[in-house]
């Protein structure tokens, strides 16, 4: 009787401490300063490592002159004969470069200027976007997974002082209650590795550069 008490007791003063460290895990109600700031410096690294971005760019810089003007290299040979024992002639190699300039097109690439420009504001924005959206789904399917945690702790605890046995002999197949908890607490622990690897993806990290990112 004095054993099955003193189970009993510690089984409590176990539930008391995991409460704290549960009630000191918040759960999160809303979009902080913080995540505002982190959004904007994943855009920022999206934004430099998209390659529609990068491509874009490109299309704005020399590229759209490249047509305007045409440069033809042209070899040419001349022979002077001086009619001379000594110097019966000398012979000359040169090349002529020849610039031409398109007017037309000159107007053409200037009026696509604004054309470019709105583009690369919407591929940013089509990216920015993106990255907002995945890294939404990342808080949610992060605090579902601590949801997910949180009860299948306050099952192991439930259990252990329910029977006042070791919980391993709780946690078999034939229990239907502990199989309910354990494989969503995994489909939620999944759920929350896919979704940051999906946010990594987005941003064009590596998982493990996106996780250091998310920790500091």
């Amino acid at each position: 009787m004095v054993k099955i008490f003193s189970g009993m007791f510690l089984g409590l003063i176990l539930i008391g401490f995991s409460a704290v460290a549960v009630a000191s895990e918040k759960l999160q109600t809303e979009i902080t300063k913080e995540d505002l700031l982190l959004i904007n410096k994943l855009v920022g690294i999206a934004q430099k490592n998209s390659h529609q971005v990068r491509k874009t760019k490109h299309a704005m810089g020399f590229n759209a002159f490249v047509d305007i003007v045409s440069i033809e290299l042209s070899p040419s040979q001349s022979r002077t004969s001086y009619n001379t024992s000594d110097f019966p002639s000398e012979s000359e190699r040169s090349f002529y470069i020849s610039l031409t300039i398109d007017p037309i097109k000159i107007f053409t690439a200037i009026d696509n200027i604004p054309i470019m420009k709105a583009h690369l504001r919407e591929t940013k924005q089509q990216t920015r976007l993106k990255v907002i959206k995945q890294y939404f789904a990342y808080l949610q399917a992060r605090q579902a997974s601590k949801i997910a945690a949180y009860r299948m702790q306050k099952f192991q605890e439930h259990e252990r002082i329910a029977s006042n046995v070791p919980l391993g002999s709780s946690q078999q197949l034939d229990n239907d209650d502990y199989v309910a908890v354990a494989t969503n607490t995994l489909n939620k622990n999944m759920e929350e590795r896919l979704a940051l690897e999906e946010l990594a993806q987005v941003v064009g990290l590596s998982a493990q550069e996106m996780r250091n990112i998310l920790n500091n």
